[in-house]
């Protein structure tokens, strides 16, 4: 059963405009019930989670706490990841949040009080936490005709020999609307449902490895697809250079369009807002002067300043060019998260505490890849995240032998003890 919901717009405000930005560098359903794929399948199609479809009826509101921590988490991270990559970065706040945020319900201690400060939580409770997600969601719902978004999550376990807390999966499973997928067919049946979820954008985001002793992937997607409330002209497109960061040229095809947007000319830079369908998502762009380095502008932009910008946007008479664009990234965050604060939910720390999710576990990889196509008609994106948790014994090396000097040897018959071969090496040369 996949448990998935089809969102039709956005968050208000910077909500919005936030992925959008972090686009251009580039709510999940179910129900509270364990539901279980077939062995080395992807799950299938289902409803909204319980506490979403709760939050939609009652109408309750977003906590701009839980949206400012995942803009600022956001912004952090892309920021992290950009001196690493001479080239374009793309991510999805959202989908690293979500993710990292499930994990968070199963994290206790000091290993929780990293993560929080890493996703900018502050204090809140898990309780507080998923409840403001499943309001989110909720409010993600309303729908635009011209706009498909789509955000889903899954839990995939070895369902034969399971040691992940009930508790963990029910939360995972009520505020998140986790498919329950077995760990026997990873990573092809997790990397199957990664590509049906993102429409193929996104193939394959969990590396080949072996997932026997894996306790859990927990799994994030996030697909958006949009038009334009006003199209660009396609007869109108044709080519122009492109300053790179370097000072050297390149040809693009560069879209072209004329009409009012909401847009602010600041101290050093220009921003602009284009719209998607009926006027709820959009495309914010910030485009700092010539003479200013991008990486040194991002490197100062707050979630505060964005805001700030966003409301003074005004409606303006105007013409854009835009490049048409295919962004493709990928990383994997391990080191980035640790800079940010929580590397003792990485196996390497030997001081992970995950009780709350399986015993004596820890965050041995987290992935995430996005991709942005930008053209005429409008933006289609996806972004997932997977993070897994492994059995701390077998990640974190607890000897090291280096057979760097003379050495005996024996070949023997296990069962009886029996030596066939023995010897010493002393030059293997």
């Amino acid at each position: 059963m996949q448990q998935r919901n089809h969102i039709v717009g956005m968050g208000t405000g910077i909500g919005a405009l936030l992925v959008a930005a972090a686009m251009l560098g580039g709510c999940g359903g179910g129900s509270a019930s364990t539901a279980q794929a077939p062995s080395g399948a992807a799950p299938t199609g289902g409803a909204p989670p319980t506490a979403v479809v709760q939050a939609e009826k009652s109408d309750s509101p977003v906590d701009p706490a839980i949206v400012a921590a995942d803009n600022a988490f956001g912004l952090s991270l892309l920021n992290t990841l950009i001196p690493g990559d001479s080239g374009n970065v793309a991510i999805s706040p959202i989908s690293v949040a979500l993710a990292l945020q499930i994990v968070y319900n199963g994290a206790a201690g000091t290993t929780q009080q990293a993560m929080a400060q890493t996703l900018q939580l502050g204090s809140v409770d898990t309780q507080t936490l998923n409840s403001d997600n499943a309001a989110l969601q909720a409010s993600l719902l309303n729908p635009d005709p011209k706009v498909q978004l789509t955000i889903a999550n899954s839990l995939w376990m070895h369902l034969s020999n399971n040691p992940v807390s009930a508790s963990f999966t029910q939360a995972d499973e009520t505020y998140y609307g986790a498919t329950l997928g077995d760990l026997s067919g990873a990573p092809a049946n997790v990397n199957a449902w990664v590509a049906g979820e993102t429409h193929d954008l996104i193939t394959q985001i969990l590396p080949q490895a072996d997932y026997n002793l894996v306790v859990a992937v927990i799994a994030n997607t996030i697909y958006f697809k949009g038009q334009w409330s006003t199209a660009f002209d396609p007869t109108l497109t044709a080519a122009a250079p492109f300053t790179l960061s370097d000072g050297t040229q390149a040809s693009v095809d560069m879209m072209h369009q004329t009409g009012t947007y909401p847009y602010l000319r600041g101290a050093d830079f220009q921003a602009i807002r284009i719209p998607y369908g009926q006027g709820r998502l959009s495309m914010l762009i910030v485009l700092p002067d010539s003479s200013s380095s991008l990486s040194r502008f991002v490197a100062g932009m707050t979630t505060g300043e964005l805001n700030s910008w966003t409301a003074q946007l005004q409606t303006l008479y105007g013409s854009i060019a835009l490049p048409r664009f295919t962004s493709t990234y990928g990383a994997s965050l391990p080191s980035a998260l640790s800079s940010l604060g929580m590397g003792i939910a990485f196996c390497a720390s030997n001081a992970a505490d995950f009780s709350a999710l399986a015993p004596n576990t820890c965050i041995s990889d987290v992935e995430h890849k996005t991709v942005v196509e930008v053209d005429e008609s409008g933006t289609v994106a996806a972004g997932a995240t997977t993070v897994t948790v492994s059995p701390t014994i077998a990640q974190v090396p607890q000897f090291t032998v280096t057979m760097d000097h003379p050495f005996f040897y024996a070949i023997q018959d296990d069962k009886t003890g029996e030596l066939l071969f023995i010897g010493v090496l002393m030059n293997p040369g």
